[in-house]
């Protein structure tokens, strides 16, 4: 049997392959539920009634290079020939997390996207991929020859792009507390609470820290405005790192907005500045204006992005 598996910092999913290589019968488990990802296998497998696995194809948060995997964002670490050997697998992949995202976005539905930005776009160039969750992940898609070719880095960990004097305030901020701010420092529920604490700080208020979820709340249905004030700021860092990202891999076909946060302020992101800050390039705002916004809703596209590359 053929496992597939998607594992951030929060939660941990895994689903089986039918005969026609499609994820079936999800489960999401939660991270903090098992000490390492075998045990997390283990009760995967006997909760499903399942076979021993034998290929596994897993997207993890951190960098899946090496040997040794260490999670950016959970405790686990997991040598991969130790877990090949604990579960005599015949075949292991291990991909970062959002290669196994992008993986899946040529084999999405209308009904697994929204338009936030409508654009021509330029067919046939690559497209770009980025979603904040627990952490903020980045990825490319590379055509070539008729397939396409996933780009496996750690983007979610380049400087964060101040752009007006606010932004400067905001890293200036952060970065007596952090040392360095990237741009997972802001685009990630832990960036968002992070956010919540500058803008307080510089408005001169005195704020209990709240959750990313009180704050996304809190703006969305209290309509307190340093909330809202937090979620047009996350927006227009987000906007920024996209369009850059846009820029240095040529993806001007596309971005597609992955994480969980995302569904969750769609409509607040639709009315934001993010579409502006991710075309002001200067001299490239005109070309940058044609390229499309896409929100990714799947439930589960990095399970569908292992299948396809546990396939190739």
């Amino acid at each position: 049997m053929r496992l597939v598996g998607d594992i951030g910092g929060t939660n941990a999913r895994f689903a089986w392959l039918d005969d026609n290589g499609n994820p079936h019968a999800p489960l999401t488990l939660a991270v903090r539920d098992y000490p390492d990802i075998g045990s997390a296998i283990r009760d995967f497998v006997a909760r499903t009634d399942g076979p021993a696995p034998r290929e596994f194809a897993v997207a993890v948060a951190c960098p899946a290079m090496a040997d040794q995997i260490k999670f950016t964002n959970n405790p686990w670490v997991f040598s991969k020939t130790a877990l090949t050997a604990e579960f005599g697998l015949d075949r292991l992949v291990v991909v970062n997390d959002f290669t196994g995202l992008a993986m899946s976005v040529p084999f999405l539905g209308s009904d697994d996207l929204i338009t936030l930005f409508d654009g021509p776009g330029r067919p046939g160039q690559p497209l770009a991929v980025i979603g904040a969750g627990t952490g903020l992940g980045v990825s490319g898609l590379l055509p070539h020859n008729g397939h396409w070719i996933p780009v496996q880095g750690e983007g979610g960990h380049v400087s964060l792009p101040a752009v007006d004097d606010l932004d400067y305030e905001i890293v200036k901020f952060l970065s007596a507390e952090l040392g360095r701010v990237s741009a997972e420092r802001i685009l990630s529920g832990m960036g968002i609470e992070n956010l919540y604490r500058a803008l307080g700080a510089i408005n001169g208020q005195d704020v209990t820290p709240k959750t990313a979820a009180e704050v996304v709340e809190g703006a969305l249905v209290g309509r307190d405005p340093l909330c809202l004030s937090v979620l047009d700021r996350f927006c227009l860092f987000l906007g920024g790192v996209a369009g850059d990202l846009v820029l240095t891999l040529g993806a001007f076909d596309g971005v597609f907005i992955g994480g969980g946060i995302g569904p969750r302020i769609a409509g607040f992101m639709k009315q934001s500045g993010l579409k502006e800050r991710m075309i002001a390039k200067g001299r490239f705002r005109e070309l940058m204006n044609d390229v499309p916004v896409r929100l990714m809703t799947a439930q589960y596209p990095a399970l569908l992005g292992c299948a396809k590359i546990l396939s190739a």
